[in-house]
């Protein structure tokens, strides 16, 4: 009897000493303490040292996490993501990491104070991305500040005034070139303002002038290819460019009579294109589409990558206003389109 006494005095004892040993949060408390009377690297040292115990807290038990414990994670994480950003620089590796650490445990009770510290890093992330004429990333990062801030209107307007000045330039670059390209006669100007106004009407759909101006350039490059990647050389972040330059098939309409369409078309996509007058359509203002009849004339059936040909197109089109003239494959998974206006 006295044996199974000892073990239980045992047992509890050592339920005692483990119920007292110190928690991963308290620890982590005792440097954030520790950290506020201290400097230098001794104060960064305290800093890591309350994130890690704070991170394995949290870890240690994801579903019991107190809000003191909540913001002092946040509060340090971004203590040590501004550090890595102010004396690094934004492409650190370490960031993504810092930002995951901060969404996985954001909530809509965390203190307002880091709520709008961590907007304010997040739009540090952006201004440096804009820098680096990263411009669809920046606004996505702008996007994610929006949503995390409380007073929410500054960066909503920055994000505007970003994007009307995007907008704005290319709009006016676009108007240089269309200009340069009538006067001079140069083809390449042409398709170049075509891309820029494009590109103004991403960001902005309604910019005043801009869809006027892209129906005169689709008329003036209807015979000609919109060969944006021979002919644009400042071109823009890849994200907001592959959004403009969305085919590897080019088309050009040099003539265009009573049905009739004299095409030219080069493949520049990833695997060789077969042609058929069922592959082209004529589409009128109203969405209408009309196939090309088997009087059709294609001098090739099977054209390769990296290859032109010329072929006539013959349309019953009974009179319609014709918007635009589009290849599409049998099983679908190639198309483009020529615009007329």
């Amino acid at each position: 009897m006295k044996y199974y006494v000892k073990i239980a005095i045992g047992l509890i004892i050592a339920m005692m000493v483990i119920s007292c040993a110190p928690t991963y949060e308290s620890k982590g408390n005792k440097a954030y303490k520790a950290a506020q009377n201290a400097q230098g690297d001794v104060r960064r040292k305290l800093h890591k040292e309350a994130y890690l115990y704070y991170k394995k807290a949290i870890q240690a038990h994801p579903n019991k996490i107190g809000i003191q414990l909540r913001n002092r994670f946040i509060e340090m994480t971004l203590v040590r993501a501004e550090m890595v950003l102010n004396e690094g620089s934004a492409d650190m590796d370490a960031l993504p990491l810092f930002m995951a650490d901060v969404d996985s445990i954001m909530t809509t009770d965390v203190n307002t104070e880091l709520k709008e510290r961590y907007a304010s890093f997040i739009v540090a992330l952006a201004d440096s991305s804009f820098e680096k004429r990263k411009l669809y990333y920046g606004l996505k990062m702008l996007d994610k500040a929006i949503a995390v801030a409380v007073n929410k209107a500054p960066i909503e307007k920055k994000k505007s005034d970003i994007i009307d000045n995007f907008a704005k330039e290319n709009f006016e670059a676009a108007e240089i070139e269309y200009v340069n390209g009538k006067t001079n006669e140069d083809a390449e100007a042409l398709v170049r303002a075509e891309f820029m106004v494009k590109v103004a009407l991403l960001y902005d759909k309604d910019y005043p002038g801009a869809r006027d101006l892209l129906s005169k350039l689709y008329k003036e490059n209807r015979g000609t290819y919109s060969a944006y990647e021979a002919v644009v050389i400042d071109k823009p972040d890849t994200s907001i460019y592959d959004q403009v330059n969305k085919y590897d098939i080019l088309l050009a309409v040099p003539a265009f009579s009573g049905g009739t369409a004299k095409v030219e078309m080069y493949n520049y996509s990833y695997n060789p294109l077969r042609l058929r007058p069922r592959n082209f359509h004529l589409v009128d203002e109203r969405g209408r589409k009309f196939t090309a009849t088997k009087a059709s004339k294609i001098e090739k059936e099977i054209l390769d990558q990296e290859h032109e040909t010329k072929m006539t197109l013959r349309f019953n089109t009974r009179g319609a206003k014709i918007k635009k003239l589009t290849y599409e494959s049998d099983n679908g998974e190639h198309y483009t389109e020529k615009m007329f206006y």
